[in-house]
């Protein structure tokens, strides 16, 4: 079945100059033969090294990819909305171009995507970061459930979404809070939902902005506004 099956993958990325290449093209090379077409979209978000024109190479020698750029930074979950908007696939995704994770994920998604089903991958007990990383992300987890009534062991895997699902759905998130949204409002969509187990690989150099200031004041932001908003 999973010959016949089309995926578009967002990869937002900011000032990724030393992992684009390398995530784009295992993406490429893991997902296409396995599947009927593969849609990458790259959605630079305002970055001011050399990212985007490492993006336009990309998009030269690969049929599969193509680009978005936004001129100042807009957040990462502007840049998965942009992406859904045009994206062609299927199934909708999206993979981090600083390449913490390996697009392997997605082959173990594979078999159990549906059009009434939300297939997700969680790190818990095959999570490299630090303590305290994961310390955070537990409670961030925690957090949700119980705001939300859900009993899900991560939120801010990779999640792969029918296509059509998510179009139908009003986002707003603008930071990180992007990946808990979609799979929230999809549940409440009626998806089911899909959780399997995989290691984490681990970022290779830079740091996570997702533990920032201003990550987590956009988040707050974020949540108060789909709270507000009424999930």
């Amino acid at each position: 079945m999973s010959k016949e099956l089309s995926i578009s993958v967002c990869v937002p990325v900011f000032n990724e100059e030393n992992t684009l290449r390398e995530a784009v093209e295992e993406l490429i090379a893991t997902i296409s033969p396995n599947i009927r077409k593969l849609e990458v979209i790259i959605i630079n978000d305002g970055s001011t090294d050399s990212t985007m024109q490492i993006a336009e190479q990309i998009a030269r020698e690969h049929s599969q990819v193509r680009i978005i750029h936004h001129k100042e930074k807009l957040g990462v979950g502007t840049c998965y909305r942009d992406a859904l908007v045009v994206a062609q696939g299927d199934y909708f995704s999206w993979f981090p171009a600083d390449h913490e994770n390996s697009a392997e994920e997605f082959i173990y998604c594979l078999p159990y995507l549906r059009q009434n089903t939300i297939v997700t991958c969680h790190h818990y007990g095959q999570d490299p970061r630090s303590v305290s990383r994961r310390f955070i992300s537990q409670s961030y987890t925690l957090i949700l459930n119980k705001i939300f009534h859900l009993n899900l062991k991560y939120y801010n895997g990779l999640t792969v979404f029918p296509t059509s699902v998510l179009s139908s759905i009003s986002l707003f998130a603008e930071g990180f809070l992007f990946a808990s949204e979609t799979t929230i409002k999809a549940i409440r969509r009626g998806c089911n939902v899909i959780e399997l187990s995989i290691p984490l690989r681990g970022r290779t150099c830079g740091k996570s902005t997702a533990l920032t200031l201003p990550s987590f004041l956009q988040m707050a932001k974020d949540v108060f506004s789909i709270l507000r908003k009424e999930l």
